[in-house]
């Protein structure tokens, strides 16, 4: 069964995606790497979240998607800080793979939470992109 994990998380990198700054709740997986490039430290990452982290410096604007990595399906948000950029991140599931049953059945939940949140995302920027049409009111 997918086990839903509810903590903010956050690390900012700057602008050559070092590891800047890293949230207490993020301390364990992230703090010993302060300093460290994130694509030396995952390199399977970089592939991944990259073109994310550029598209929103490039664009001065905040960058959110839905993905899955290593065992997770997660929802990001990534914006401009300073030089570099603020990762946060939501755990929306974890596989299960103590048994072929139990991946089976948290694949498909990690899955169905990612669309949840593709979902949500598009019906946001839906919502922005009338509040600009519409200016706010």
């Amino acid at each position: 069964m997918a086990v839903a994990v509810e903590q903010a998380q956050y690390i900012v990198l700057d602008e050559e995606f070092r590891i800047a700054e890293v949230a207490p709740s993020a301390q364990a997986s992230f703090g010993p790497l302060l300093g460290k490039c994130i694509f030396e430290a995952f390199p399977e990452s970089e592939q991944l979240f990259r073109p994310h982290y550029e598209r929103a410096l490039r664009m001065r604007a905040p960058v959110e998607f839905a993905t899955f990595y290593d065992g997770h399906a997660l929802r990001l948000r990534v914006h401009p800080h300073g030089l570099g950029v603020h990762v946060s991140w939501q755990d929306l599931a974890r596989l299960d793979v103590l048994t072929l049953d139990g991946l089976v059945n948290s694949l498909d939940a990690a899955l169905a939470a990612i669309a949840d949140a593709e979902r949500e995302l598009e019906h946001d920027r839906a919502r922005e992109r009338l509040r600009v049409v519409g200016g706010d009111r």
